[in-house]
């Protein structure tokens, strides 16, 4: 289970120039990078290419549950703008971090940015 006390670490969604939602978006991609930072032992340490993959598995759950996933120019759009957002975050919070191949697995795998962020649970 993540650490309650890393909570702080999400950020409030921004009310700048990002569209609702990749403020949507950017708020799940947190949660799930702040609890991937309290997983410890096993595993191996996160890649980029991890923690990328990670970001756009939650970003195209969150606009697929918000029915403007139809449109894969938006979706494209919507993906690069997330992970632009999300890049320093991203590397503080997951590249090096320990993952395990199941919790990998289960971001591929899971039907929900909600099922994401469970499997770092």
């Amino acid at each position: 289970m993540a650490d309650p006390k890393l909570r702080h670490l999400v950020p409030e969604p921004s009310r700048s120039r990002r569209s609702w939602a990749l403020r949507a978006t950017f708020g799940c991609a947190s949660a799930a990078l702040v609890a991937l930072s309290s997983i410890a032992g096993c595993g191996h340490p996160a890649s980029v290419t991890e923690c990328e993959e990670i970001v756009e598995r939650i970003t195209r759950l969150e606009l697929d549950e918000r029915q403007i996933g139809k449109d894969p120019n938006a979706v494209a759009a919507e993906v690069a703008e997330t992970k632009t957002a999300m890049r320093d975050r991203m590397m503080k919070d997951c590249v090096g971090r320990r993952v395990t191949n199941r919790a990998m697995r289960c971001v591929r795998e899971a039907t929900s940015s909600k099922k994401v962020e469970a499997c770092f649970d």
